[in-house]
């Protein structure tokens, strides 16, 4: 070890001393995460009132506001019984099992939502883990803390020497380990006295690079040029024109969406559709394949509306960016639309927070954070920012059209993709019709029910359901012809963020509700805008309500909630950043008039954060690795993990920046060192001593995603069409209820076998439900922010692999392949032009005036023999009359020379190897018995390649 690191070292290892009890196991963490987002929130807004140390007269004796309380529990007995829910009067109470045991009670309120009641039931049987104690928290600021290595500004250091380890063959074309990287790792694994696996062979690391870089597996032509030529070609050229491919914004796209929890409905309660989400999406891969620099990409993401541009196209991307802060899951059931705004802005802080900073600053949302130092002032400061900023997000609301959302119009480009399918002008014209006579229909029921509260007559309950029917179908048709012009061509719109406007200079929302003279900045020139269509109009549908703690139509300053309850506002807090986080940074303090989005997003992108260019470098070797230098990759607080190797996480961040943040030059660099070609072989001796490879002696096992499983038979097949396609089914159907009725629903049958020949980035990804070939290979859930999937293996995944329809296609059609391409010797009877020219001769015999040679004839038999257009693919023309498996009737081919060839190819399409000596030998052994059984060529071989598909090998990355 040398000097350098054992100075930075030894600070380090005396913080993880001194916070032991903050660096919990991931287990003790996901429950403190658990009781802090779903358990405290509730015992704050229904229980504390009667049930705290803070409250007037305790009922029952019982206090929820600590564990000691809940376990003491009341006059009743403990409240709670750690692992068993059946015991614990607390869930019996939230139940209503017993009357009188009943919390709420009936008189207080409505009893609690099933799906909370559910997480008190989980939260008790896993233990009832509670890190709340007696006495008052400590401020953050003045505990061990504010000493923690990710608040410390990045201290690059120069890499140590070590001695070269030489691999054969080389990840690169230089022999020596030169780069910092493989000198950081050395010195570590050399410390700890562990020699590294030797590198993996050549066709594994294309096939790691493949899968790592673009979510594909080599082409048969790049296997051939990188793996089995006589002289491959140098790596690092397959690695740039896998950088320079338009798959890697794809590949790595998908990964970013996954972290900014990428969806396209609102899930929770009413679970409506977001139309435009795709815009979105498309915008990531962009801005992966331009190589966008990622401070910029968080800038437009976090303030893109805000941002100087020289274009309309240009205000498009950036507008389009803030989708980011849109997309998030949303409670439009919610009655009140105070609390929606304030559930809103917290979603958003926890986003933003965790994906680009690793901290999980919401947790501060109804008191100090109880680990890191963030305060309940903090979050309050930044809940003003998104409170002052306008969230478009789309949707016509819930029942009776609660919460309803707009867009943002973009410009009128007509290369500007739309996503969705014209009308005519007549179903424009029979839509406003439908809409005038139910906003007259809606009319004369509001007069219905005034008139009988007048009268002090009850009036009529079904007059109230047939109001909240009608606002929500009049909201229905109103987004829809929002959404389109009169000539029933749709508008460019957009999910997006924009600045709500400052407060009046008059009136009554100065001082306590921020705001002053305008002139700070100058409001957004959307179409939104000063000169454009006015801002949205639905929160001045809230102009009636009582005096309430905010204002929701004007830039303002958040009141500080007292344990985050609506009803118990305490002082202003000014729009700002969290005070400990940025002292070590310049930060510019937030205009009267705006909503600070900016100065909070050129912070987050600063050169000087500690925290960011560590987040995204850690992300980005977490990727391409298997496992991050920080293995808590959305948290970088003290609840999270220490940094295997310290400072290379902070030469690869000081790197980045000095890179100007290119994502392309941190990816080309790291895979083209030693450590990224080592082998995944496992040595009993080395495990012993690094169980769990933190020291990355060993390449690690990667589980592919379930993105890049049905992308990779897709491309065996040679049925993958990577053009993007416009839109998304979501957008094609409209705004709709996922899992609706048949008038204003979008069927989750229809999601579910969702399918196409395009890359499974363009699936729907709605949230509650999703196509079978994902949800069954762990994707992410994508209400929460998510930088690692899970892996598992259960048996439903086997029986997708022994039963989907879809599967069987791609093997047959993956075999189909394999004997045409093999059949270019004497055997040349079963290649496919070969077979088609038989199949012409059959089908031209005997039907006078029709010649063989006629071109248009000829084209028109070849579609026949293809299987035609059809909305499947070729992989279903198997079955039909003129599939090319069914024209060779006789016996399978069993020659060894020719099993093995092509068991060759298809091991190669499908695994990038060639086969091993046993996988032949078996092989071999099923032809002959299925040959004799009467199978044909192609039953066989689909059976072959069906098996190579739901191998270990095809599933995972050596």
């Amino acid at each position: 070890m040398n000097r350098r690191f054992a100075a930075f070292a030894a600070p380090v290892i005396g913080l993880g001393m001194l916070s032991a009890a903050l660096a919990q196991p991931p287990q003790q963490r996901d429950a403190v995460r658990f009781f802090e987002s779903r358990i405290r929130p509730v015992l704050i807004e229904h229980c504390y009132e009667c049930h705290s140390g803070d409250a007037a007269d305790v009922g029952g004796g019982l206090l929820v506001d600590s564990r000691a309380g809940l376990l003491r529990g009341g006059v009743s007995g403990p409240a709670i019984v750690a692992g068993r829910p059946g015991s614990s009067l607390l869930l019996s109470a939230i139940r209503h099992s017993e009357a009188k045991l009943a919390m709420p009670p009936p008189d207080a309120g409505d009893k609690l939502p099933d799906n909370v009641i559910a997480d008190f039931e989980s939260w008790i049987r896993r233990g009832a883990f509670d890190p709340r104690e007696e006495d008052r928290d400590a401020r953050p600021n003045d505990s061990p803390a504010i000493g923690w290595w990710a608040w410390q500004p990045v201290a690059p250091v120069e890499p140590p020497a070590t001695d070269v380890v030489q691999t054969e063959p080389p990840a690169t074309d230089d022999a020596a380990a030169s780069d910092p990287i493989d000198r950081f790792w050395l010195a570590s694994l050399q410390a700890a006295g562990i020699e590294p696996n030797a590198a993996a062979d050549r066709a594994t690391l294309v096939r790691r690079l493949a899968f790592d870089l673009i979510g594909l597996p080599p082409s048969p032509q790049e296997y051939h040029e990188f793996v089995s030529a006589d002289e491959p070609r140098p790596l690092e050229e397959l690695v740039d024109r896998y950088l320079e491919s338009p798959e890697f914004g794809v590949r790595f796209g998908r990964r970013w969406l996954d972290v900014v929890r990428y969806a396209e409905s609102s899930g929770q309660d009413a679970n409506l559709a977001f139309p435009h989400a795709w815009r979105y999406r498309d915008y990531v891969i962009d801005a992966f394949n331009d190589d966008v620099p990622f401070d910029h990409f968080i800038r437009e993401q976090l303030a893109g509306d805000l941002l100087p541009s020289d274009s309309d196209e240009q205000r498009d991307r950036q507008v389009i960016a803030t989708g980011f802060l849109a997309i998030g899951p949303k409670g439009l059931n919610e009655r009140n639309p105070h609390q929606f705004a304030i559930d809103l802005a917290d979603e958003q802080i926890d986003a933003f927070s965790q994906a680009f900073l690793g901290v999980t600053i919401a947790c501060a949302r109804c008191h100090d954070h109880k680990f890191d130092p963030v305060t309940h002032r903090d979050y309050t400061a930044l809940a003003g920012i998104f409170l002052s900023s306008q969230t478009l997000y789309g949707t016509p609301g819930a029942v009776g059209a609660r919460n309803r959302g707009t867009l943002f119009e973009l410009s009128s480009d007509p290369s500007m993709p739309l996503g969705r399918t014209a009308r005519d002008a007549g179903s424009v014209e029979r839509l406003n019709r439908q809409l005038a006579e139910l906003t007259e229909r809606r009319t004369e029921i509001q007069r219905e029910v005034a008139a009988a509260r007048r009268s002090g007559e009850a009036a009529d309950v079904r007059a109230g359901v047939n109001l909240a029917q009608l606002n929500s179908r009049i909201a229905m048709l109103t987004t829809e012809l929002e959404s389109m012009r009169e000539d029933g061509t749709p508008k460019a719109m957009a999910m997006a963020v924009i600045d709500k406007s400052p407060p009046p200079r008059q009136g009554g929302f100065r001082g306590r509700f921020g705001g002053g003279q305008a002139g700070d900045r100058q409001a957004f020139p959307n179409r939104m805008g000063p000169g454009g269509p006015p801002r949205p109009p639905a929160a001045n549908a809230f102009a009636f309500l009582p005096r309430q703690p905010f204002e929701l139509r004007w830039v303002i300053d958040s009141p500080q909630l007292i344990r985050g309850e609506l009803e118990r506002p305490g002082e202003s807090i000014p729009r700002g950043l969290p005070e400990f986080l940025t002292s070590n940074s310049a930060v510019q303090a937030v205009p009267r008039n705006s909503s600070g989005r900016l100065e909070l997003a050129d912070w987050v992108a600063s050169d000087t954060n500690p925290l960011t260019a560590r987040v995204i470098t850690n992300r980005v070797w977490g990727w391409l690795i298997g496992k991050g230098l920080v293995e808590s990759v959305d948290n970088f607080g003290t609840t999270g993990h220490l940094p295997s190797h310290p400072e290379l996480l902070d030469h690869l961040a000081d790197d980045l920046v000095q890179q100007g943040w290119s994502i392309k030059s941190l990816v080309r660099r790291i895979v083209l060192t030693e450590v990224y070609s080592l082998s995944s072989d496992i040595d009993p001796e080395k495990q012993r001593v690094d169980a769990d490879n933190r020291l990355v002696w060993r390449a690690n096992l990667k589980s592919l995603e379930a993105e890049c499983l049905r992308d990779a038979m897709l491309a065996a097949a040679e049925e993958l069409d990577t053009t993007r396609p416009e839109g998304s089914l979501i957008s094609h159907t409209g705004d709709a209820v996922i899992g609706g009725n048949r008038l204003v629903g979008l069927a989750e049958d229809r999601i579910v076998t969702a399918d196409g020949n395009f890359r499974s980035v363009y699936l729907p990804q709605p949230r509650q439900v999703l196509p079978d070939v994902l949800n069954l290979f762990d994707v992410a859930d994508n209400s929460v922010v998510t930088g690692t999937r899970e892996t598992t293996l259960v048996p439903s995944q086997a029986l997708y692999w022994l039963n989907a329809p879809r599967v069987e296609e791609l093997a047959s059609a993956t075999a189909r392949r394999v004997l045409g391409e093999a059949a270019g010797n004497d055997d040349s009877d079963r290649s496919d032009d070969r077979r088609f020219e038989r199949f012409s001769r059959n089908e031209f015999r005997g039907r006078p005036g029709v010649q063989p040679n006629d071109p248009r004839r000829n084209q028109a038999m070849r579609e026949r023999f293809r299987g035609g257009p059809n909305r499947f693919g070729p992989g279903r023309s198997e079955q039909g009359r003129f599939g090319p498996g069914r024209v060779v009737p006789r016996a399978a081919t069993t020659e060894l020379d020719q099993v093995e060839s092509w068991l060759h190819d298809a091991s190669v399409r499908l695994l990038a190897r060639p086969p091993h000596a046993a996988e032949l030998s078996a092989t071999h052994d099923f032809v002959l018995a299925r040959s004799e059984a009467g199978d044909t060529d192609l039953t066989i071989w689909t059976s072959i390649c069906k098996s190579l598909i739901s191998s270990g090998d095809f599933r995972f990355l050596r």
